[in-house]
């Protein structure tokens, strides 16, 4: 009699228990899903210094589900080097610094930025709440991005002394010969773009010259004149490379 008594109490209790994990907001397999995404978004800015940082693991992110709702913590991890970097740019330029905190951004003062957002469990997209910039998440999310464009406007500039060591792999030699050919000409010089193409490889890394290329396409990277030493650089090679513009 007592084991008949105790039955309905045991699949009781199993029920609950399966019922618990069937119902779970997220599972293991969603929340490393969601940390993709969040990878996914940061990459999508385009931000040539931070997609470096992402696929040199330099800059990290932790998703961790909160006590099994269906909100997330989010952690970027940030090299300490990196925020230094960054602030001691602003520092220079105090005027711009409190241009930024008027529209709402600001460089990360620590390395781990967290902040928890709502996670819709279906498409585990977050609420749109939790992504404006107002909201800890999105200002994480600009904080991170201000400091990596930061950064590039430092890492594009070329020193007097500046000699690269690594080769340019000929994908980007291609690309760099199509846009000598349809930028420049040259009476005197049918190599001339052979010769531009070598002498910025000798000056430049192919991931500076990626850098160089992301401000170039900011439109508001001309005042802050981080481009400065490429432009004199490139005038000088296309004196000796007897190249003009078209």
């Amino acid at each position: 009699m007592r084991n008949f008594m105790l039955f309905p109490l045991v699949f009781s209790m199993l029920n609950m228990l399966f019922a618990s994990h069937a119902y779970a907001c997220l599972d293991h397999q969603s929340v490393m899903q969601i940390k993709t995404n969040e990878e996914a978004h940061l990459l999508s800015r385009n931000v040539a210094t931070m997609t470096d940082a992402l696929y040199d693991q330099l800059l990290t992110i932790q998703v961790k589900q909160m006590d099994g709702t269906c909100k997330v913590s989010i952690t970027y991890t940030l090299p300490e080097l990196d925020i230094a970097e960054a602030n001691q740019l602003l520092n220079a330029n105090p005027a711009k610094r409190i241009m930024l905190a008027g529209q709402g951004y600001e460089l990360p003062s620590q390395t781990m930025l967290t902040a928890v957002a709502s996670v819709e469990p279906t498409t585990l997209s977050i609420l749109h709440e939790d992504i404006l910039q107002s909201a800890p998440l999105g200002k994480n999310r600009a904080s991170v991005e201000l400091l990596y464009a930061s950064l590039a406007q430092t890492r594009a500039v070329i020193k007097p002394d500046n000699l690269s060591t690594e080769a340019w792999p000929v994908a980007l030699v291609n690309v760099e010969l199509s846009a000598c050919n349809s930028q420049y000409t040259s009476q005197s010089n049918p190599d001339a773009c052979a010769c531009r193409v070598h002498a910025l490889s000798q000056k430049i890394s192919p991931r500076q010259l990626k850098y160089i290329q992301y401000l170039a396409n900011d439109p508001y990277s001309s005042a802050t004149g981080a481009l400065s030493t490429y432009q004199g650089i490139s005038e000088q090679v296309n004196f000796e490379c007897k190249l003009n513009k078209r």
